[in-house]
């Protein structure tokens, strides 16, 4: 009884805070969780428990607001037997409620068993001691009464098997989050305040990423462009982000944060060695091979493999600037999500449809929105495209190329025929005992316009361009072309021809 007034005066300087994530930032190759935490009045020491052991404790910051001391902090990784509580699964519930409605269904199977031996004890029983004229009657009623015996038993034996099915991947994925998380890691924090504070927990982990992808939904008849901003975001840190505050970013979160200083170039004459000291080194034995250091980490517990995770290209985000996208409301995604999309936005955006042509390459025409460069940030990614409702299929988006202009290819236009005339060649000598040879090729190629409504038509035929001083080009194209250096590449010529009225051939 003397003991009691200490443990009472005690027993608020230990507060075991329960914490929530309320925010995290996802970069390409791992994420920041920032967790919240309250601290009663007059708490000496913070514990928290069942925190996933895969954060980076290097990385884990705490912050207060004012009028809160911080002081040292314990972490401890504890394997999963040692922590039961840390143990339970959020599909635990939903087990629990199918295995009390099988647990049921068991019991009547049981009830109808005793019922049916019962009955034929019954009926033998009867057989013996009832008079010929109530034998018929009674038989009729155990009869009946076994019938629907029989038949309860088949339905609740298909409920059963039904019950069966739906545990049977729940069961399955608490398995497997079991053995994707063998251990966990408590928190121990002193600390000293006055009043009621909320403290902020920030850490990193690796086993999340997100991806850009995008969706450009094209409108032939007046051009306009719908691009839509996506992320495919994917985490496996071994707790779920519920009612979480999700910002996606394009840095890179890798250790590397600097550049080492370029070597000098040193140039020097060549010194050969003596006769006899190349010998000597011909046959000198081989240095030993360096010693290999290695490290020894204690680690509590049986170790475990960890389970595949789903990679990301970092590559994907070179070229673009850091940006961060937040989304506006508060999202749940749980670990083990392979792939959450996610929609950032849209922007609506006005493109001249074109059809191109390339004889060279293929007799076909294919159709390409062609617009302004879009402001803001685009990281790389993959791009669905959609021409009037249609999927087309898909190309890369990659903005970060320093053009001007961006196209975007929305497949075969059948509404146009390309048909290549036989290409002819001629080739002669000219000058003294053949000082001088000559080729000439002549190509020709028809398009139709065979849509309801004129078409914008591009062609683009590569041209012949000397690369020494010796060789001479000429060349003649009619129509004349708009450009014989079509994106700035000499021997790229392009014909535009705005408006091609249906029915028309060039």
């Amino acid at each position: 009884m003397k003991h009691a007034p200490l443990l009472l005066a005690l027993a608020p300087a230990l507060t075991l805070a329960q914490s929530r994530i309320d925010e995290v930032l996802v970069y390409p190759g791992g994420a920041q969780v920032t967790r919240l935490a309250t601290v009663a009045a007059g708490a000496r020491e913070l514990v928290l428990h069942c925190l996933t052991a895969r954060f980076d404790a290097d990385s884990l910051q705490i912050t207060a607001p004012t009028g809160v001391n911080l002081g040292p902090v314990q972490i401890e990784t504890l394997p999963r037997e040692r922590a039961p509580d840390c143990a339970k699964s959020p599909l635990d519930d939903d087990i629990r409620k199918l295995e009390t409605r099988r647990d049921a269904i068991a019991a009547e199977l049981g009830a109808l068993d005793t019922g049916l031996g019962y009955l034929k004890a019954l009926g033998s029983g009867e057989a013996r001691g009832t008079p010929a004229a109530g034998i018929g009657a009674t038989a009729d009623s155990i009869r009946k009464t076994a019938q629907d015996t029989l038949a309860r038993q088949a339905q609740l034996r298909r409920q059963q098997e039904e019950l069966d099915k739906q545990l049977a991947p729940l069961q399955g994925e608490r398995d497997r989050l079991a053995s994707a998380n063998p251990q966990w890691r408590s928190l121990r924090l002193r600390l000293s305040t006055a009043r009621e504070a909320e403290l902020k927990l920030s850490y990193r982990i690796t086993q999340a990423g997100w991806a850009p992808s995008y969706r450009a939904l094209l409108d032939t008849a007046s051009g306009a462009l719908n691009l839509e901003r996506l992320a495919q975001v994917s985490q496996q840190s071994g707790e779920d982000w519920n009612d979480v505050k999700l910002r996606l970013s394009t840095a890179q979160a890798t250790p590397r944060v600097g550049q080492a200083l370029p070597r000098p170039w040193l140039l020097d004459l060549y010194k050969p060695a003596p006769p006899q000291a190349e010998m000597r080194a011909a046959y000198a034995p081989a240095p030993p091979a360096p010693a290999i250091q290695s490290a020894q980490v204690a680690v509590t517990g049986s170790r475990i493999a960890e389970p595949a995770l789903d990679r990301f290209d970092l590559s994907v985000f070179q070229g673009a600037h850091a940006t961060e996208f937040q989304l506006p409301l508060r999202v749940n995604i749980a670990s083990g999500t392979q792939r959450a999309s996610l929609t950032l936005g849209s922007d609506k955006l006005q493109a001249k449809v074109l059809a191109r042509v390339q004889p060279q390459t293929e007799a076909a025409a294919y159709l390409v929105a062609d617009l302004a460069r879009p402001a803001g940030a685009w990281p790389r990614g993959t791009v669905q495209l959609l021409r009037d409702g249609t999927l087309v299929g898909s190309t890369t988006l990659n903005v970060a190329t320093g053009e001007e202009r961006l196209e975007l290819p929305f497949g075969r236009d059948d509404g146009l025929r390309v048909q290549l005339e036989p290409e002819q060649k001629n080739a002669g000598n000219t000058g003294f005992i053949g000082a001088r040879a000559e080729q000439r090729y002549t190509r020709a190629w028809l398009v139709e316009n065979r849509h309801a409504t004129p078409v914008t038509l591009q062609v683009v035929e590569a041209a012949p361009v000397a690369q020494h001083e010796d060789i001479k080009v000429q060349a003649q194209f009619t129509p004349a072309p708009t450009t014989q250096a079509w994106r700035k590449q000499p021997g790229l010529v392009l014909w535009e021809l705005p408006r091609k009225q249906p029915g028309n051939t060039c």
